[in-house]
């Protein structure tokens, strides 16, 4: 048979005083840290520091439990260790943060899931507090694990690696909200309290650090990805606009026709989108990038000027044929080159080096190439668009210029990084 106990004068727990007390059936209980419990106890020795120290570093929590008829007549009862577990996904979670680069500090008491490998990687919140304002944001910065943290040392913890760099804090509790509103980005799950709801910027749906370390990938490929389609586009139409531009001023003809322009945007446009989809090189994600816009103002001039020469070394072969040859022979090169700086671009290092890309990038592109040989073949191409049959020696010529170009814009892409003090290699070696 169960007994019934009678519950009254319930204290909630207090971060600043870190215990809280019930009476139940008239008899005072308190619980909370042991250092604090034990300072209200009249038979407290010491005797279980160095065990409770111990078990800090282990990871786990502790307790200490007293009880008495009121608080100046409490005896210490005992002192509990646990643990939280951990999610089962938290150590590859882990392992994939340090891989992209992430410093992952655990402001609690919490060591099993492979961020540090020793116990001197722990520091304790009260004793980071006594460090001076200069040595904080070094042990800041240093240690993975702060065990037992109150809310104010969370917060200050976060201010100070908020001097120099981006924090993202995960709390679910009331006394996390002033510490989540300290951070860059705070993050909550669905089932944090109202408060820590309120202070945070992201709440989750789904219980998993994975989903944070999965986010910060996918926004990583996303930039890299946008800044590579900057580029492509950038030195793509800087070399054909100059190129068609120059060339007006030397023929009394449209080097390329209105129509004909319209076709080529179509054409190199459709797989340009793709880069969205494309795979990027794991040394790509391992920090954080911001946009570099003389970076990719001078990639864009300088991969833009090599485009421009190999237009001309088009322009001056087939001009003296008729209009209609160049026209329809600079439609071909100046698709085939765009598409195929896409290739060079999307890695700072050797093309052959990087991580292949991904399957649409790869198949619209080889697509449009395939579109842009047969239309001059055909009636529509004829007809609507004013192209004329291209000779075997002339496709054969303009392919091998194409290759030409595709190493020359490879040569001039290393050059061009090594001088800017980049990494010249961003691929996996291989």
């Amino acid at each position: 048979r169960v007994r019934q106990t009678i519950r009254t004068n319930e204290v909630p727990f207090d971060p600043a005083r870190r215990w809280n007390s019930v009476v139940v059936d008239g008899q005072l209980v308190v619980r909370g840290a042991p250092e604090e419990v034990e300072e209200l106890c009249k038979n407290s020795t010491g005797d279980s520091n160095e065990w409770i120290k111990q078990e800090g570093e282990n990871g786990r929590r502790v307790l200490a439990i007293a009880t008495g008829s009121d608080d100046q007549h409490l005896t210490l009862v005992g002192v509990v260790s646990f643990e939280d577990p951990v999610k089962a996904t938290a150590v590859e979670a882990i392992k994939h943060a340090k891989q992209l680069g992430l410093q992952m500090i655990i402001l609690t008491v919490a060591m099993t899931v492979g961020l540090i490998s020793n116990l001197s990687e722990v520091m304790t919140g009260e004793a980071w507090e006594k460090l001076a304002p200069e040595d904080r944001i070094v042990r800041a910065k240093s240690h993975a694990v702060f065990a037992r943290v109150s809310p104010q040392q969370k917060y200050l913890i976060i201010q100070a690696l908020r001097t120099d760099q981006e924090v993202g804090f995960l709390g679910e509790g009331i006394n996390d909200a002033p510490a989540l509103k300290m951070a860059s980005v705070g993050i909550v799950v669905d089932g944090a309290s109202d408060i820590a709801r309120e202070a945070a910027d992201i709440v989750l749906l789904k219980h998993s650090l994975e989903v944070i370390v999965g986010g910060i990938r996918e926004g990583r490929e996303v930039f890299a990805n946008t800044v590579k389609y900057i580029k492509a586009t950038l030195a793509s139409n800087f070399g054909n606009f100059l190129a068609v531009a120059t060339a007006t001023l030397l023929v009394d003809y449209l080097p390329m026709l209105p129509i004909q322009i319209l076709l080529v945007n179509l054409l190199s446009d459709f797989p340009m989108i793709a880069i969205a989809t494309d795979s990027v090189d794991p040394e790509e994600l391992k920090s954080p990038r911001s946009y570099d816009l003389k970076d990719i103002v001078y990639t864009a001039t300088v991969l833009g000027l090599v485009s421009t020469i190999f237009d001309f070394i088009f322009f001056f072969l087939f001009s003296r044929i008729s209009p209609e040859v160049l026209q329809t022979n600079w439609f071909i090169g100046s698709i085939l080159t765009e598409l195929i700086l896409i290739f060079s671009i999307r890695t700072h290092g050797a093309f052959w080096r990087a991580i292949r890309p991904s399957g649409t990038l790869f198949w619209l592109s080889l697509l449009a190439m395939v579109m842009t040989i047969i239309v001059p073949f055909t009636k529509l191409g004829e007809r609507i668009f004013h192209f004329v049959i291209p000779t075997t020696s002339h496709l054969l010529l303009i392919v091998g210029l194409v290759m030409i170009y595709f190493v020359v814009t490879e040569i001039v892409k290393r050059l061009y990084y090594r001088r800017t003090d980049r990494t010249a290699f961003y691929g996996p070696k291989g």
